[in-house]
């Protein structure tokens, strides 16, 4: 694949009005690609080609990317970034709001790639990225539905590359840890049972929100993101940031024992 500030691509970006999407949608301006963006309400770029859509609404995501491909004959770049935060202990967290939490954060990513996917086979070539979280691999106590959602992210995002991959398409998940955004403040909180579990719910939420908004900025993210889709072979997993890099490491090294046992220290 060319450099993407030389190919004019065409690139679509989910959860685009604000924070990681809005500055991806910037980068991939700035590298001379046409962007969609894809938001419940629109961002502040003029820019930037906005669409009204709604990752949970199967329709909602299928007229907006239809509307591109209709427009322009082709989507080259997805970007699936559209994702939520709940916290609290899984056994009081309300169904209603993991379920929601699962249809935004994996649901919504499945249903952009779905209905992308046959243009870009058809084209023979496409890439798609999800934007996924160490959480995926580190299983986060009081946010363990949002770890879940990653997961599944992360392996649907495998198991789809190696599908697609005699098609032309790749697909990377780009793994971030604290990033300073909105979306701290706009995560949704269930604190019942904070007594039953000794003060560890508020703790343990509070320290996690302490690291993120001294985290990295979400132009960082972006960037990476510009990284790999200039690179001849996107990588399946990406973790973003060096310190993220070798916690990645750690994983790899870890027994699975030892590593539920740092997290308990850290964050149990």
């Amino acid at each position: 694949m060319n450099k993407i500030n030389k190919s004019g691509r065409i690139a679509a970006v989910t959860g685009a009005s604000k924070g990681i999407g809005f500055e991806i949608c910037r980068m991939l301006l700035g590298k001379g690609c046409k962007v969609y963006g894809l938001a419940r309400t629109a961002g502040n770029d003029d820019d930037i080609h906005w669409i009204k859509c709604d990752v949970t609404d199967t329709e909602s995501v299928r007229q907006a990317l239809l509307h591109i491909l209709d427009t322009e004959g082709r989507i080259d770049i997805l970007i699936c970034n559209a994702g939520v935060g709940i916290s609290g202990a899984a056994e009081f967290i309300p169904e209603k709001d993991h379920i929601m939490q699962t249809d935004v954060n994996f649901n919504g990513a499945v249903r952009c790639a779905a209905a992308v996917v046959p243009y870009m086979r058809e084209a023979g070539s496409g890439r798609i990225v999800f934007i996924s979280s160490l959480a995926a691999i580190f299983p986060l106590p009081f946010q363990g539905f949002y770890s879940a959602t990653k997961a599944a992210l992360n392996a649907y995002s495998d198991s789809l590359g190696i599908e697609l991959a005699p098609f032309g398409i790749e697909t990377s998940a780009v793994m971030l840890n604290d990033v300073k955004t909105e979306f701290t403040e706009n995560r949704k909180k269930t604190r019942t049972g904070d007594d039953i579990y000794g003060g560890r719910i508020e703790a343990s939420v509070s320290k996690m929100e302490k690291s993120e908004q001294t985290g990295m900025s979400p132009e960082k993210v972006a960037d990476t993101v510009g990284r790999i889709l200039e690179r001849r072979k996107m990588p399946p997993h990406k973790i973003v940031g060096f310190s993220n890099e070798i916690l990645g490491f750690l994983f790899r090294i870890l027994p699975t024992s030892v590593l539920v046992k740092l997290l308990k220290f850290i964050y149990g």
